[in-house]
C-alpha cells in the first residue's frame, strides 16, 4: 500500500485517493516512482503439497505401515495356531491301459478321466457317506481325487479332524471304487453268448435224436433234412464256443484297478499352515498399509 504527502507534509492513503477519483470521475493516478507494490506468491499445487507432506512425515508413515503389516501377520499366525488341525490320508491306485484300449493319447486320457469321474461319483461316495453317517455333499468336500504326474496312478485323499477317521474313509473309498469298477468291467456279452450256446446245444441234441429216428426207418425221405439240420447246428455251436473263448481271453486281459500304495496317514496336518497364513496376513496388512498411507498423506496435505 503506497502513501503520498500533501504540501503540508501529512500522508495521504493512495486507496482513498483512488476512491475519491472514482467518485469525481478523475483518471486514476499511477503509483509514484519508487513506491512498493504488494505481490502475492501463488499457492503450491496439490502434488507439491502431497509430496511435501510425505517428506515431512515419512517416519510416521513408515512406522504406521510397519505396525499394520506386523498386526496382519501376527493375527494370521495366531489364528492359524488356534484353528483346529485337519489331517489327511492317501492311497494310490494303478489303472493300466490295456493293449486293446491303448489306441492313442486321447483314448488313454479319456479312460483315466473316466476313472476319476467314477471315483467322484455318488455310486462310490454314496455308500461311504452312509457308513460314515455324513451327507454326500459334506463327504465330497473332504475328498480329493487326482492323477499323479500324467501317469496311470490315481491318488485318493480324504481329510478329517482325526487321522484315524481320515484313514478309514480313504480305505472305504478305495474298496468301494474297486467293487464298482469290477462290476462295470463285467460285460453282458458273455452271458448272451452262453445263453445262445445253451439253446443251440439243446436244439442239436433234439436234431441228433431226430436223425436217429429217421435212420431207424428204411428209406425215410426226411433223413437228409434231419442230417443237414444237425450239421448246421453243430457248426453254430462251434462258432459260439469260439466267441466264448475269445471273450474269456479278453476278460483275462482287461484292466482292473490295483492298489499300489495302500491307505496311509499323512504325518503333519494339511491345514492350517502357520507360515502360509503368516505370509498371507503380511500381504493383506501391506495392502491395508498402502491405503492408509495414501489417506494420511492426503489429509496432511490439506492442512
Amino acid at each position: 500500500m503506497t502513501e503520498t504527502q500533501h504540501s503540508n507534509g501529512e500522508p495521504v492513503n493512495a486507496q482513498r485517493l483512488d476512491a475519491a477519483q472514482v467518485r469525481t470521475g478523475a483518471a486514476p493516478t499511477s503509483p509514484l516512482p519508487g513506491a512498493r507494490e504488494d505481490r502475492q506468491t501463488p499457492p503450491p499445487g496439490p502434488e507439491s503439497r502431497a509430496w511435501s507432506a510425505l517428506l515431512a512425515n515419512k517416519r510416521r508413515l513408515l512406522g504406521v505401515s510397519l505396525l499394520i503389516v506386523l498386526l496382519g501377520a501376527g493375527t494370521a499366525f495366531i489364528g492359524a495356531l488356534m484353528w483346529p488341525p485337519v489331517y489327511a490320508a492317501r492311497a494310490q491306485i494303478l489303472f493300466e491301459i490295456g493293449e486293446e484300449k491303448s489306441t492313442g493319447f486321447l483314448r488313454e486320457d479319456r479312460s483315466l478321466t473316466t476313472q476319476l469321474v467314477l471315483l467322484r461319483s455318488r455310486q462310490v461316495l454314496g455308500p461311504v457317506a452312509d457308513q460314515e453317517r455324513l451327507p454326500v455333499e459334506e463327504l465330497e468336500q473332504t475328498v480329493t481325487m487326482s492323477l499323479l504326474d500324467s501317469s496311470e496312478v490315481l491318488q485318493v485323499e480324504a481329510r478329517a479332524g482325526n487321522p484315524d477317521v481320515a484313514l478309514r474313509r480313504t480305505r472305504e473309498i478305495v474298496d468301494r471304487y474297486r467293487d464298482v469298477a469290477r462290476t462295470n468291467s463285467e460285460s453282458g456279452v458273455d452271458g448272451y453268448v452262453l445263453e445262445n450256446l445253451a439253446g443251440v446245444q439243446a436244439q442239436r441234441a433234439e436234431a441228433n435224436a431226430q436223425v436217429s429216428r429217421e435212420r431207424a426207418v428204411p428209406g425215410s425221405p426226411s433223413l437228409a433234412a434231419a442230417e443237414a439240420l444237425a450239421r448246421g447246428l453243430q457248426q453254430r455251436e462251434q462258432q459260439l464256443q469260439s466267441q466264448l473263448d475269445q471273450l474269456s481271453m479278453t476278460q483275462l486281459a482287461r484292466s482292473e484297478p490295483k492298489v499300489v500304495v495302500p491307505a496311509y496317514s499323512v504325518t503333519d496336518p494339511v491345514s492350517p499352515r502357520p507360515m502360509f497364513a503368516t505370509a498371507a496376513g503380511a500381504v493383506a496388512g501391506l495392502l491395508v498399509a498402502a491405503v492408509t498411507a495414501v489417506l494420511l498423506v492426503r489429509r496432511w496435505s490439506t492442512r
